[in-house]
C-alpha cells in the first residue's frame, strides 16, 4: 500500500502551506487512497521570532492530532509535487470542495474553536483581506500588493447596497499590514481595522466571517476554501469555486 503526503516546500507563508496540506489530503482520500501528514517545519512571517509560532499554526489547522503522521522511516510513500497536486485539485475544485474529505478538514479546523464566539456580536461580519508588501516578498509580489484601496471600497459599497434592507447591521473587518494612513479612504463607522495582528487570529476570523472578500493571496484563498460564508473573489492564479462571486 502506497501512502501519499503533502509537498515539502519551506519558503512560503502559512496560507500557501495550509493550502497544499488540505488539497493533498482531499485529493488523496476522496480517491480512496491513504494520506499521512508531514507537520510544519518552517513558515515565513514569524516576525517576532516566537518559539511557539509553528505550534500555534498547527493548532489553527488542528490536523496533527486528527490525521496520521508520516513515518519517514518507511520508504513506501509518495510526496506530492506542488504544481501537480494544485492542478489536480483545481481541475475538479467543486467536487473536491463538496466532498466528505473537505467536510472533515472543516471539522478539524472547528473542533478546537467555538465559531459563534469568534466575533460574538449580532451583526453581519464581513472580512476584507488586503494583501500588502512585506519583507518576505523580496520585491517579487508584483500586482498582488498593488490592488488599490478603491477596488476594495467598491466591493464594500456593493455589499452595503446589497444588504441595506437587512435586519442586521454590517460590520467590516479589514485585515492588512501597514499604517492606518494608508487606508484613509476605507475608514467609516462600520469598519474596524486589524493591522499587523496575530496571524492565527486573523486567519480564524477570515474563515468565520459571514462574508469574505479575498485578495490575491493564498492566505485568504485557503480561508475561502474552508469558509461556509459568502465569498467575493479577487482573481489571481488559483481557480475559484463556481459559487464564488468574481470581482473586478
Amino acid at each position: 500500500m502506497n501512502i501519499y503526503t503533502n509537498p515539502q516546500d519551506h519558503t512560503d507563508g502559512f496560507g500557501a502551506q495550509y493550502q497544499r496540506i488540505i488539497i493533498s489530503y482531499i485529493v488523496t482520500t476522496h480517491n480512496s487512497n491513504v494520506f499521512n501528514y508531514i507537520p510544519l517545519s518552517f513558515v515565513e512571517h514569524n516576525y517576532d521570532n516566537s518559539p511557539l509560532f509553528l505550534t500555534r499554526l498547527e493548532m489553527v489547522m488542528n490536523i496533527r492530532d486528527n490525521i496520521p503522521i508520516l513515518d519517514k522511516k518507511s520508504r513506501n510513500y509518495t510526496v506530492y509535487n506542488t504544481g501537480n497536486i494544485i492542478k489536480k485539485f483545481e481541475e475538479n475544485i467543486d467536487e473536491y470542495c463538496n466532498s466528505k474529505s473537505m467536510k472533515f478538514i472543516k471539522e478539524c479546523f472547528w473542533k478546537n474553536k467555538t465559531k459563534k464566539l469568534v466575533f460574538n456580536n449580532d451583526k453581519i461580519n464581513i472580512a476584507v483581506h488586503i494583501r500588502r508588501g512585506n519583507i518576505h516578498d523580496r520585491g517579487q509580489a508584483g500586482e498582488r500588493i498593488t490592488t488599490p484601496n478603491e477596488y476594495y471600497l467598491n466591493i464594500m459599497n456593493e455589499i452595503r447596497n446589497k444588504y441595506k434592507d437587512h435586519d442586521k447591521e454590517l460590520l467590516f473587518h479589514i485585515y492588512s499590514q501597514g499604517d492606518m494612513n494608508n487606508f484613509a479612504i476605507l475608514q467609516k463607522e462600520d469598519v474596524i481595522f486589524h493591522l499587523d495582528e496575530d496571524i492565527c487570529k486573523t486567519f480564524t476570523e477570515l474563515v468565520a466571517a459571514d462574508i469574505l472578500l479575498t485578495s490575491p493571496s493564498s492566505l485568504s484563498y485557503v480561508a475561502a476554501l474552508i469558509s461556509d460564508g459568502e465569498i467575493y473573489f479577487k482573481q489571481f492564479w488559483h481557480k475559484p469555486r463556481s459559487t464564488w462571486i468574481i470581482t473586478s
